[in-house]
């Protein structure tokens, strides 16, 4: 040190408090000499780290379809969501209509939608006439169908993003067998719930084999006392 200072002693020099560096201008200093050369800094920086995900909100579909006979009408919606999650509901519609349970079945879906918190949805439909009058394509000459389409337009602005195209009725089915299954079935009740189960065994086999099983497993226990 007292080398430095008699070295140092020919020069005029004053010392001066130095000034805080401001973040700009060691930009402005990185920028006038820019180096290829990085080294990772060895200093540990304090204090925790929080990094934090953007989720992207994933579309579900929703497929819904009416039908009308007989002076009653049903309505059906499905919501699958992209990982294959599935929602299904049919309603029995206690009114005559005929176009009116395509929208009905439509304004019941968009609520479904909203209270399973759903944000984003394409919609599929097999009635031409509903997507495009919906869409603003079709003329409505249908006074109470100018009023469905008044609540759904105003259901559709709820949500961050919607789709809607028409799709054939052969890729909509499962619908639409919903919808004929809520117009034609008596409900006692306001609601009530129905399981469908898919069985790829006739009951008669399935029976057989419980048997057998069970006589197996009795089998074991007499072979062994005897």
């Amino acid at each position: 040190m007292a080398r430095w200072l008699l070295a140092l002693a020919e020069y005029d020099i004053t010392c001066v408090t130095p000034k805080a560096i401001k973040s700009q201008a060691l930009a402005e200093l990185l920028a006038q000499f820019p180096s290829g050369e990085h080294e990772p800094a060895e200093v540990s920086l304090s204090g925790a780290v929080h990094v934090s995900a953007a989720t992207v909100e994933a579309y579900w579909d929703l497929k819904f379809d009416g039908a009308s006979g007989a002076g009653k009408g049903g309505a059906s919606i499905t919501l699958t969501s992209e990982v294959g999650e599935k929602f299904h509901l049919s309603y029995r519609l206690d009114f005559e209509c005929s176009n009116e349970a395509e929208y009905e079945a439509l304004i019941l879906g968009l609520i479904a939608a909203q209270k399973k918190g759903l944000r984003k949805l394409k919609i599929l439909g097999d009635s031409e006439l509903i997507v495009r009058q919906t869409m603003g394509d079709f003329a409505l000459k249908e006074p109470l169908l100018g009023s469905y389409r008044t609540v759904v337009q105003g259901l559709l602005t709820q949500f961050d993003d919607v789709e809607i195209q028409h799709t054939p009725r052969t890729h909509n089915r499962f619908p639409d067998v919903l919808a004929t299954l809520g117009a034609k079935v008596d409900i006692p009740d306001d609601s009530i719930a129905i399981v469908i189960e898919k069985r790829t065994t006739l009951a008669v086999l399935a029976e057989e084999h419980t048997e057998q099983d069970a006589e197996g497993w009795k089998a074991d226990i007499i072979q062994q006392n005897s």
